[in-house]
């Protein structure tokens, strides 16, 4: 079948639909709750199951994306497609309610976040001021959305380098702070921590692992704009590749910089709380008058 190319998106543009997808609230918080549930032995396993998983479901919409370049609303349309209108219906109600569910996590974070910025208005927790900030956004996207994909592209990409650049940051500080004997300790479970079988602690990981890579269909969504079909495809192996490895340097460093307890026992963010404990309260404050206000004592430099 001949590839269509009618679309403005560049495979840099698709990739980082797939990209800003994948990385969401999840990534920030998966130091505690890996810690929480095994150590690096057990999350190797967890990472490597799901990743095979998760990349065969990428090899799927990439042979999808080339075989059937008429279908270009997103995984609902294979569904429709495949299994006709009921099957589409049900993929398309599912895929909205996720993504409400999702956004509801997201804007949950960005108020917790702003909290520390400004306590007097958001609290330490849900507040009227979060579900207004939370609205406003919302629907201010849905608006850009209807002026054109272009400009939810710009946007997208501004807003995927705001997620991507800590989070690269945060795990050069780690590799800097990289301990052998302390990644050697926490290997198999650590210290100070209940005792479970490495079945167990593969199995408690792995809701989180498959949560996470929620939206590597990214790309297939937006496939109708692509400027070549065969974009698509190579986008969600891009974006999956890309996020993959900052998933697992986020969740496999912290163990190599303190003790498992001690990560499990931090507050969500975790990975805030986790460059904490490496150095310091800076770690978890952006600024210094915000330090002064929430965390306890002078900012310090060291571990």
């Amino acid at each position: 079948m001949a590839e269509r190319s009618a679309g403005s998106l560049s495979l840099l543009s698709l990739t980082g639909m797939v990209v800003g997808s994948m990385v969401g609230a999840g990534i920030f918080n998966l130091p505690g709750r890996f810690a929480t549930a095994t150590g690096p032995f057990g999350a190797i396993i967890a990472w490597t199951i799901a990743g095979t998983g998760m990349y065969m479901l990428a090899r799927v919409f990439q042979a999808l994306a080339e075989k059937r370049p008429d279908i270009d609303a997103g995984v609902f349309a294979y569904a429709k497609a495949g299994f006709g209108n009921y099957m589409g219906f049900l993929s398309a109600f599912g895929y909205w309610l996720g993504t409400c569910l999702g956004s509801v996590f997201y804007w949950l974070l960005i108020g917790s976040t702003l909290s520390r910025f400004f306590p007097q208005f958001f609290g330490d927790n849900a507040s009227a001021m979060t579900i207004l900030v939370s609205l406003v956004g919302i629907w201010s996207f849905h608006f850009v959305i209807l002026r054109g994909v272009e400009r939810a592209t710009l946007i997208n990409t501004i807003v995927t380098i705001a997620k991507i650049v800590p989070l690269i940051v945060a795990v050069i500080i780690l590799m800097l702070f990289f301990n052998g004997e302390q990644f050697s300790e926490n290997f198999f479970g650590g210290v100070e921590m209940p005792e479970k079988s490495l079945l167990a602690q593969v199995r408690d990981t792995m809701l989180i692992t498959v949560f996470v890579f929620l939206g590597i269909e990214g790309a297939s969504v937006y496939s109708r704009y692509a400027r070549k079909r065969s974009d698509v495809g190579s986008a969600t192996i891009l974006g999956f590749v890309a996020v993959t490895g900052l998933m697992v340097a986020v969740t496999l460093l912290p163990y190599a910089t303190a003790p498992r307890a001690a990560i499990a026992g931090v507050a969500n963010p975790s990975l805030a709380g986790a460059l904490e404990l490496v150095v310091g309260h800076w770690g978890r404050c952006s600024s210094r008058s915000a330090c002064s206000y929430r965390c306890s004592g002078p900012i310090s430099h060291g571990r």
